[in-house]
């Protein structure tokens, strides 16, 4: 440990100098995600932030209550229902979205200087460590040209036995934005195993642990070599081109120029993905199971689902004329789906293809008032019928000294059950039916003060035919209407150096039996926080989380479902983390001890029914970037 702080204190010393040298042109980086199928950019923040970096992993970023194995790159549900991403084709790959590269959480550059960076995670205690190291280049090749790489991986072995992951994620990424034809393209691919221990055997090993136990030798109820392995690649490109004119612009002193007006756009998209899930067992555990279908020495469960989809749109641009003040837009996509499942213990396949076009209305220009309106049916396939009518509205106005932000949204969609829903076949689970379509109708807007650091979030929705695992781990629909009310609140409280950060969700399910969610969820964090020196950002801190205690969903590893139960209630206690984040010009370096009221908190900390979260450990994250 002393040489450890040694090299730290050095490290900080030497970049500090180097950084130093560097000059304010070489900072130049702006970075956007691609907001929606035309590939409408979304501007970002540059992540250089310099407080909260201890919040860096994928599981304390995704939410603030979750439910996972316990250990980094497990499969992972937010407790938050409005935190869980949109439903997926793929069912199987729900559980690992907060871990892959796709297109919805790629980064685009535009940057002067070549700019890259590297990130180092990990924790944990001895020969049993959580590591996850990160690259980023990209580089312009001219003012309309950037292309760059990312790649990721983590190794984390894990605190309890046999729940070791490995993931590797890489990707390629390019922009091209020229005057009247403008692109962007993805080729992003994610593999990620992990091996599955059946939680612990007993809670009382963690309530009241016996003599000479620990973490990595308590009971779990599969043997090793049990394993699920998750891979994805996504092929994504966007491009289009623009009719329009030029006009002359007066500058400030007095030239004129010449812009490009669009007028017309004509986009096209094409996007393949390949899931495939596989879950291995050395040998057909029998006992964990109720059921085993086919008897033989090992079990290689496989699914795949391939799908290709184009679309073609037509764009008029707002605000090109004073007749016309908004956006429109018509499209029409088409998919061809495919999939790979088991059937009599050998692997089939079933091609589908459907089609749907779709209008919006937007003006999206402007800070007072802007809106979108999208619509869209499915026209022909096995989806007929699905359609979906989405908007959104937002304004800003001035009050006294303050600026306030008000947002309304809302959206009626009709589903068609995943195809996997319907049709499955494996050693240990079996299902074949005849869910009908799911009706989602969802309210809700936002209050937000962003002067005063304050927002609400307020959101009512309601599902017919909501889609679940009961508590034999098997899909059902229920025939009802189940609700969902949510408040979000966010407010912050700065006195001088000091902050305190407050996140509280209020939901209320209707049906917990179907839909189980905590009543309140709580996150808070208080700090100090200084700049040294005049280059040393210094952040020193505690945060917690917590939520109340409810029937928290279960884990089936030979599915990677979330499933009902009501034999045990999780929650009432709290995961509390101390720490401190250190920004020096280009670096940032924290180090947290994670969940330290275990040292002197008894308590049930289950993240789910027979999977607990880490005890206290310390870990360690750096990051650096470079401009040249």
């Amino acid at each position: 440990m002393k040489k450890f702080i040694f090299s730290i204190i050095s490290f900080v010393t030497f970049t500090g100098y180097v950084f130093s040298q560097i000059t304010e042109e070489n900072k130049y980086v702006k970075t956007w995600k691609v907001a929606n199928k035309f590939g409408a950019v979304d501007t970002i923040p540059v992540d250089t932030a310099h407080r909260n970096f201890q919040q860096t992993h994928a599981v304390e970023r995704f939410s603030i209550a979750n439910a996972f194995n316990g250990n980094l790159g497990s499969p992972l549900q937010s407790k938050i229902y409005f935190d869980r991403p949109a439903a997926q084709e793929f069912i199987f790959g729900e559980a690992y979205v907060p871990y892959i590269k796709t297109i919805d959480n790629n980064v685009f550059y535009n940057t002067k200087t070549p700019f890259s960076s590297l990130r180092y995670l990990t924790g944990g205690t001895n020969y049993r460590e959580e590591d996850q190291i990160g690259f980023l280049f990209t580089a312009n090749a001219n003012k309309k040209l950037n292309f760059g790489t990312t790649l990721d991986y983590i190794y984390a072995r894990g605190e309890y036995q046999n729940q070791a992951v490995k993931r590797f994620e890489g990707s390629l990424f390019g922009s091209y934005d020229g005057r009247r034809y403008s692109a962007k393209g993805v080729i992003a691919y994610n593999s990620l195993n992990h091996f599955e221990n059946g939680g612990i055997q007993d809670p009382l090993y963690i309530l009241n642990p016996p003599f000479g136990y620990t973490t990595a030798t308590i009971p779990v109820n599969l043997s090793d070599g049990v394993q699920n392995t998750f891979k994805q690649f996504q092929f994504f490109y966007n491009h289009s081109y623009s009719l329009g004119f030029e006009r002359d612009v007066k500058q400030k002193n007095d030239s004129i120029i010449k812009e490009f007006v669009p007028v017309t756009r004509f986009t096209h998209t094409i996007q393949l993905d390949d899931n495939q899930r596989r879950y291995l067992e050395n040998s057909v555990d029998k006992n964990f199971y109720r059921n085993t279908y086919y008897v033989q020495d090992e079990t290689r469960d496989t699914v795949r689902f391939q799908r290709v989809s184009n679309m073609f749109a037509v764009s008029l641009a707002e605000e090109f004329n004073k007749w016309m003040q908004f956006g429109l837009s018509a499209y029409a996509e088409n998919e061809v789906e495919k999939y790979y499942l088991m059937k009599d213990n050998s692997l089939q396949n079933r091609l589908r293809s459907n089609t749907k076009i779709g209008g919006i209305l937007s003006k999206e220009r402007g800070q007072a008032f802007t809106y979108k309106v999208n619509a869209e049916i499915t026209l022909l396939g096995p989806k007929i019928g699905d359609f979906l009518l989405d908007a959104d509205f937002a304004g800003n106005f001035r009050l006294w000294k303050d600026t306030i932000s008000l947002r309304a949204k809302g959206f009626m969609r009709l589903d068609e059950p995943s195809y996997l829903f319907q049709h499955y076949e494996s050693n240990h689970f079996k299902w074949e039916n005849n869910f009908v379509k799911t009706l989602r109708t969802h309210v809700g807007g936002t209050f937000a003060v962003p002067t005063r650091n304050f927002s609400l979030d307020v959101a009512v929705e309601n599902v017919t035919g909501k889609l679940y695992f009961d508590s034999l781990a098997l899909p059902r629909q229920f025939e009802g209407n189940v609700q969902i009310v949510s408040a979000n609140l966010k407010q912050d409280f700065y006195f001088g150096k000091f902050a305190l950060e407050n996140n509280v969700v209020y939901q209320l399910s209707s049906n917990q039996s179907v839909l189980p969610l905590p009543a309140l969820a709580l996150y808070h964090n208080f700090y100090f926080h200084d700049k040294w020196f005049n280059v040393l950002s210094a952040q020193f801190g505690v945060d917690v989380r917590y939520h109340t205690a409810y029937y928290a969903p279960a884990y089936m590893p030979a599915t990677g479902q979330f499933y009902a139960q009501d034999k045990m209630k999780i929650g009432n206690y709290p995961e509390m983390s101390v720490y401190a984040n250190l920004h020096l010009k280009r670096t940032r370096f924290f180090i947290k001890y994670y969940h330290v009221n275990e040292l002197f908190m008894n308590g049930l900390y289950y993240s789910m029914p027979g999977y607990p979260i880490n005890p206290a450990l310390l870990k360690l994250g750096l990051t650096w970037n470079f401009y040249d």
